[in-house]
């Protein structure tokens, strides 16, 4: 018995040893400036704290994108806000542990997003 709870903590205790910080390129392929990012566990809508640090994302620039290893889940839902401070746009069905970059497209007059990566 006492073995088994050693086993158990040992795996517990390995694993958060290999949790990483992952890593992706976002490139603003929008008509607005970025000052904001969230994500979510995909469908739930119960987004992060703002992810974004530095300066904006200005239109036609990229940044590299760190996601803390405790905010990580493979399936998510994107969230960006712009400088403007209209409402955000929401991305969908990103597989954030195969992400290494993404183009984000934006059409504020249909609400349309869409999106090109490379995983």
């Amino acid at each position: 018995m006492l073995r088994s709870i050693v086993v158990a903590l040992l795996s517990l205790i390995s694993g958060s040893a290999l949790a990483v910080d992952t890593t992706f390129l976002l490139v603003n392929s929008t008509s607005y400036p970025i000052n904001q990012m969230s994500i979510s566990q995909h469908d739930m809508q119960m987004w992060s704290p703002n992810l974004f640090r530095g300066p904006v994302i200005k239109p036609g620039e990229s940044r590299q994108i760190v996601i803390p290893a405790s905010q990580l889940v493979c399936q998510v839902d994107m969230r960006l806000g712009f400088a403007d401070g209209t409402p955000p746009a929401t991305w969908q069905y990103l597989n954030l542990c195969n992400l290494r970059k993404i183009q984000v497209f934006y059409d504020r007059y249909s609400g349309i997003t869409t999106a090109r990566y490379d995983e």
